[in-house]
This record gives C-alpha cells, sequence and structure tokens, in this order.
C-alpha cells in the first residue's frame, strides 16, 4: 500500500464541498415559512448570491396540495372526428367532381353515410373513400350508400392521441403557474393524474385545467427596434439577445429580444414597455440538461393573426424529395374557412416570422417561406439536429397544434386536498424515524466493531450528506416514500462495511500484518459488494421507469444512495483506514 490515501483524501474534501455548495439552497428553503416556501422571490431574496438556485422540494404528502385524476372522455373524440370526416369526405368527393351525393355522420355510432342518387355515383364515391379515408373501412353497403366506420386501429391512435393532447395542454398551462415539481402523467387508457405541491386551491385548479386552451397564430414584428433602448433599464436577471434569420430577398436579419429566468418578471418588465399596438409573447428557450429554465420575448402584431380553431388536424409527415433524406416535419391541415385566411395572411407576410402561440406561451417561431394556399401547411423544423431530435420536435409540435382545445371534456374522477397540517407532522414523523435508525445503527457499529465501526459511521453520515446534496442539486423532490429509501441506503451502505470488516477479521487470523489485511479484505471483497449493489441499482432503475408519483421519489432516493454507498464503503472508509496505518498510528487495528 502507498500513499494513494492522499489523492482519494483530496477527491473526497472536494466532494464534501461540492455536497455544502449543493444544501445551501436547501437549509435556506427549509428555514423559511411554509407560508412563503413557494415564492420564487422571496427564495432569491434569501438565498446568497453566490449559491445554486436548486434545492429540494417537498412532494404532495409532505407539504400538503391538490392531487386530482381527471377521465378524457375519449369517446367524444371519436365521435367529433367522426363528424369533421364528414366534412371532409364532402370536401373530397367535389374535388375529384364525384356529384349526386349526400354525405351524413353519426355521431352516437362514430359513422359516416355516404348515400348517392344513382349506383353510379356511390360506387364512385366508395372507391375514391376507400383510396383516400384508408383509416376507415365500409360496411352496411347497399346499391345506393355505404357506411365508413374508424378502424380498430385508428379509434385506439384517436383516443391515445386525445389523452396525449390533454397532457400537454394541462402541462403547459400548470409550468405557467410556478408550482414546484408537479406530477402529471398518464393513468390507465383514459385518465391523466395531476399532483400539484403547494397549491391550496382545488377549485382553482379544476377550473383552469379543464378549461378550453387557445391557440394562435401571430406575425412578430422583426422590423421594431426599440427593445434595444432598454438597454439602461434593465433589472437584474433581464439581459439583451439577438437572433437571426433570412429575411426578404434572402438577406440576413436581426432581431433584439428580451430574456431572463423569471418568466413572470420577464412578462412583467416587458408589457411596461411594449410599442404601441404591440404585445410580447413569451417562449420557454431549449437549455442544455441540468441548466435552469430560461424565457425570452417575441414582439407581436396582435391584430394580424388566426385563431387554431380553423385546424382540422396536424401530424408528423416525412419530406422523401431528393436530398431531404426523409426528414421530418410537421403537418397542418385546415377546414375551408381557414384555408382561405390562411393564405391570405401568409401572402401578405412572405419572409417574415409567424410565432405559434398556446396558452399564451410562443412554441415556435418559423418563417414564412412562400404563399400558402390550399389549406395545407407545413413546419419544418430542426436545422442541423440529428433527425431522431427533429422527429420528437415535430411530434411535440403535431400535439401543441392540436392541443388548440383540449381534443375532449375532462371529468374529475378522484379528488384529494392534502392539509397544510399534515404536511409538517409527517415531516417530523419521517425526520424522528430517519434519526433514530441512524442513531442505533451508529452505536451497534461501534459496539460490535469498535474503531472500524467509528470509521463506518463517519461514512454513514457523509452518506446521507451525498444523499441529499444530490437531490438537491437535482432540485428533486422529497417524499415520505423518498425519507423511507434514504433510511435504506444508509442500511445498505453500513451492510457494505459489515462485508468489509469481516473480511478484514478474515485475513487478520490468518497472520497477516495489518496493511496486508486491510488492502486484501477490501480487494477481495469489492465484487460482492459491486454485484449486491448493482442488482438493486436495476431494480431501482425499472422502479422509477415504471412508477409514478410517490414510488418515483422512493425509486430515485434509492438510486442515488446506492452510489453514494459504493462510494463511501469503498474509497471513503479505506482512505481513513489507509491515513492511520500509513502514518503508523495504527499497529493493530481495533475490530
Amino acid at each position: 500500500m502507498d500513499s494513494a490515501w492522499k489523492w482519494k483524501a483530496t477527491f473526497i474534501a472536494a466532494i464534501a464541498l461540492l455536497c455544502g455548495y449543493a444544501l445551501v439552497p436547501s437549509v435556506v428553503y427549509f428555514r423559511m415559512s411554509p407560508d412563503v416556501r413557494n415564492d420564487n422571490k422571496a427564495f432569491e431574496a434569501q438565498n446568497p448570491k453566490w449559491a445554486s438556485q436548486k434545492h429540494l422540494n417537498l412532494g404532495l404528502d409532505l407539504q400538503g396540495g391538490v392531487h386530482l385524476v381527471m377521465g378524457v372522455e375519449v369517446d367524444k373524440a371519436v365521435r367529433d372526428k367522426a363528424v369533421r370526416r364528414a366534412d371532409e369526405v364532402k370536401d373530397e368527393l367535389a374535388r375529384k367532381e364525384i356529384k349526386d351525393i349526400d354525405v351524413v355522420s353519426d355521431p352516437d355510432q362514430g359513422t359516416v353515410t355516404v348515400t348517392g342518387k344513382t349506383a353510379a355515383a356511390t360506387k364512385a364515391a366508395r372507391k375514391e373513400a376507400e383510396d383516400y379515408f384508408q383509416d376507415m373501412f365500409t360496411s352496411g353497403s347497399t346499391g345506393e350508400s355505404f357506411s365508413l366506420k374508424f378502424r380498430d386501429a385508428s379509434v385506439k391512435a384517436l383516443k391515445d392521441s386525445a389523452v396525449d393532447q390533454a397532457i400537454k395542454t394541462i402541462r403547459n398551462r400548470v409550468d405557467q403557474w410556478g408550482v414546484s415539481e408537479p406530477t402529471i402523467a398518464r393513468r390507465g387508457a383514459d385518465a391523466i393524474l395531476v399532483q400539484l405541491p403547494g397549491f391550496k386551491d382545488p377549485e382553482k385548479a379544476k377550473e383552469l385545467l379543464g378549461r378550453t386552451a387557445q391557440l394562435e397564430f401571430k406575425i412578430v414584428d422583426d422590423d421594431d427596434q426599440s427593445v434595444k433602448d432598454l438597454s439602461s433599464q434593465l433589472p437584474p436577471g433581464i439581459t439583451i439577445g439577438y437572433d437571426s434569420f433570412e429575411g426578404a430577398g434572402g438577406a440576413a436579419a436581426s432581431s433584439p429580444y428580451l430574456k431572463g429566468k423569471d418568466r413572470k418578471a420577464l412578462q412583467e418588465f416587458a408589457n411596461l414597455h411594449k410599442p404601441k399596438d404591440r404585445e410580447f409573447g413569451i417562449e420557454k428557450m431549449a437549455v442544455r440538461p441540468g441548466e435552469d429554465s430560461a424565457y425570452r420575448t417575441w414582439l407581436l402584431k396582435p391584430q394580424e393573426g388566426m385563431t387554431g380553431e380553423y385546424i382540422q388536424d396536424a401530424r408528423v409527415s416525412f419530406d422523401n424529395s431528393p436530398g431531404a433524406a426523409g426528414r421530418p416535419y410537421t403537418s397542418l391541415t385546415f377546414n375551408r374557412m381557414g384555408a382561405d385566411i390562411f393564405q391570405k395572411l401568409t401572402k401578405e407576410h412572405v419572409k417574415k416570422r409567424m410565432a405559434i402561440v398556446l396558452d399564451d406561451t410562443v412554441d415556435s417561431a418559423p418563417v414564412i417561406q412562400a404563399e400558402i394556399a390550399g389549406g395545407n401547411a407545413q413546419i419544418t423544423l430542426g436545422g442541423l439536429k440529428p433527425a431522431q431530435q427533429v422527429l420528437t420536435e415535430a411530434r411535440d409540435l403535431a400535439l401543441v397544434l392540436k392541443s388548440g382545445s383540449l381534443p375532449a371534456p375532462v371529468r374529475i374522477l378522484e379528488e384529494r386536498s392534502v392539509g397544510a397540517s399534515l404536511g409538517p407532522e409527517l415531516v417530523r414523523k419521517g425526520t424522528i424515524a430517519a434519526i433514530i435508525g441512524f442513531l442505533l445503527v451508529v452505536a451497534f457499529m461501534i459496539f460490535y466493531y469498535r474503531l472500524s465501526g467509528a470509521i463506518a459511521d463517519v461514512a454513514l453520515a457523509f452518506n446521507g450528506i451525498m444523499v441529499l446534496a444530490a437531490m438537491a442539486g437535482l432540485g428533486s423532490t422529497l417524499t415520505l416514500p423518498g425519507i423511507a429509501g434514504l433510511v435504506l441506503t444508509l442500511g445498505m451502505a453500513v451492510d457494505a462495511n459489515v462485508l468489509i470488516n469481516e473480511r478484514i477479521r478474515e485475513e487478520l487470523r490468518t497472520g497477516k500484518s495489518v496493511r496486508s489485511a486491510v488492502q486484501a479484505g477490501y480487494d477481495k471483497v469489492f465484487w460482492t459488494i459491486f454485484d449486491g449493489h448493482v442488482t438493486a441499482l436495476v431494480a431501482g432503475v425499472v422502479i422509477r421507469s415504471y412508477g409514478s408519483g410517490p414510488v418515483q421519489g422512493f425509486a430515485t432516493t434509492l438510486i442515488i444512495g446506492l452510489l453514494a454507498s459504493m462510494f463511501t464503503s469503498i474509497v471513503v472508509t479505506r482512505a481513513i483506514i489507509e491515513f492511520f496505518v500509513e502514518s503508523g498510528k495504527l499497529e493493530r487495528i481495533s475490530i
């Protein structure tokens, strides 16, 4: 054994400092009054400027809040689609100049019935419908009429899409409320779980989540440069940025915008300085993994645009033209009136940018390349991004465009409000349980393993600090099952030290020196500890992938704790023992 423990000690000290840095905001957060704990401005005022802005959050079971399970009436989404499909069939048959045809929808049955005045007209209409509307099949055919009904796979896709759109719409709204770590997840085939920690008004939550969203298309005013004049008035946290795009005639164009991390503060400042007859839209900017959210402004012309009520469909398509290599894009279909409005809008604003706004949030702002006629449009995304990333963005945008209004009504299946008094009580009891468990383990290790047990206890305390620091750095939510996961990982950390100490004992019984016994003990038990932790990690990953809510909180704590346990049991304790051995202060080990 050499002086490698010095390098290990330096590394451990660096980890300890990093943990302290990560935990400072959480200490500030938990010292705040529960009434103002979720106020971002109050937290920023008390949190040191040099410290991170991320901290541990309390879950619904610890700080109270609103728990809702919302059912999406997916059958109505299918019925509404059948009604719209009747209009599509009429338009397609008229485009093909197939006359003497009557098209009627039956919302209750989800069918479209086509009746011809002559057998020839019915036959031609049926052939066209089967070729063009392949997500439906013909049934109930007679000499003069036939029915169109969605295939089973199409019905399933429509229902899944309805739930996905509702989740997207709900998430957009919740993001604007500033709720810390909300849970919005699919439950079963047609329900959505919504948990809002710290949100105290269930009636308001139900009203806002069930309200129809508003989708709008608005022209961006890139000619106005007045944002530049605000440079001397900018409050802390707000800066000016510039983006470039291809303008008229292919010339490079540049437009200034405001950006900041606090959406509310950015919106308030922008509204105070907006030019006449203009408005500022806010977009959530793309950031790298681990970075804080950031927002930017768009200067919009509110009088020039249209709403999303005219969109019939939005879907992902692929460009198969030469050189495009099947690149994905988002394809839009408008109804007849919408097609006329959109054509006029794009004709008047070629080479201008058009913002797509959902729930007062700008989702994207593509450049209008040419007049768009015919009721169909496409939005090309990605630039030089990988094809898979572009495909994901195209799918998300299609969901946004289709979620201009909720695709189907939602109803409250389950409602639960966790009171503020329950949270602190659970925190107190959970904390007491964790402390008692920790102290019992510490006492046992010292009693049974003496000095080696005391060293293991030091590593155990460091393990707990590392787990909390890692969760704080990730902005994780601490739940009651999460506290249970923390206690469990502390027990597993001790288990690893028990294996090491018992192995060292065996090596000492064979007559080896302290130095040789310590080295052999750690080396020979390494793979046993590694295998045990890896199997538990696999279980934790599976639980986190398929669980939801508190179950995910337990799994997150377990995974972080297992990684910290391997580090403290194999690296930290070994570095401490090697220090004593190398310094000559330990001629015989107390174990």
